[in-house]
């Protein structure tokens, strides 16, 4: 996921292009597909931007542009393999850009943003599997847990009084059909969304 400023750049420059829908339902899928990593992002904490910083030698991995931690405004960390497709923020799945670099990685597969050397190379200093790296094609996450899926469900349900459940319901049915998710659901949570 991109922080705050970076997606604030994105949108600004795409979100006229796009319909209202698609505005809408881009922001339903990234929420949703937080929530089910919810539990396994590792919280981004003084220590894990230290190590990251360490790790990447204070340099934007794309560019190799010196870094400085203290301006936060200068990068970001990015998801290699990205939050849309459930993949949370770890050790193994987490380099440091630059915020320009991370602006045009977005939510871009691995393979389409890097060269074959920096595959290598990220999977070198991060223990990441460089076969899924190199994946041509996107590849959902098969770790994701049932515990994960049902949390996610459990959180988007829970809504204030004046929400439309109808509504969150077939937003969350939509994305858990999409991802072919119905295995790692609870008999409950497969009956509360008609899947059944």
């Amino acid at each position: 996921m991109e922080c705050r400023a970076c997606k604030g750049v994105i949108n600004a420059s795409l979100n006229p292009e796009r319909t209202k829908e698609q505005l809408r339902e881009s922001s339903i899928r990234r929420r949703i597909a937080d929530l089910f990593v919810q539990k396994e992002n590792l919280i981004k904490d003084d220590l894990f931007i230290k190590e990251l910083f360490e790790r990447f030698d204070s340099k934007c991995f794309k560019t190799k542009k010196h870094l400085d931690i203290e301006d936060r405004d200068s990068w970001a960390i990015d998801h290699i393999l990205p939050s849309k497709y459930l993949y949370p923020l770890t050790k193994e799945n987490a380099a440091l850009l630059s915020s320009e670099a991370n602006l045009n990685k977005r939510d871009r597969w691995p393979s389409e943003f890097y060269t074959n050397n920096e595959l290598i190379e990220l999977a070198n200093i991060t223990g990441a599997d460089l076969q899924l790296l190199s994946s041509k094609e996107p590849i959902i996450n098969q770790k994701i847990t049932v515990d994960n899926v049902n949390a996610g469900v459990d959180n988007y349900l829970s809504v204030r009084e004046n929400s439309n459940l109808d509504k969150r319901v077939s937003e969350i049915r939509k994305i858990i059909i999409e991802y072919d998710l119905v295995d790692k659901l609870s008999d409950a949570n497969k009956k509360k969304l008609g899947l059944i």
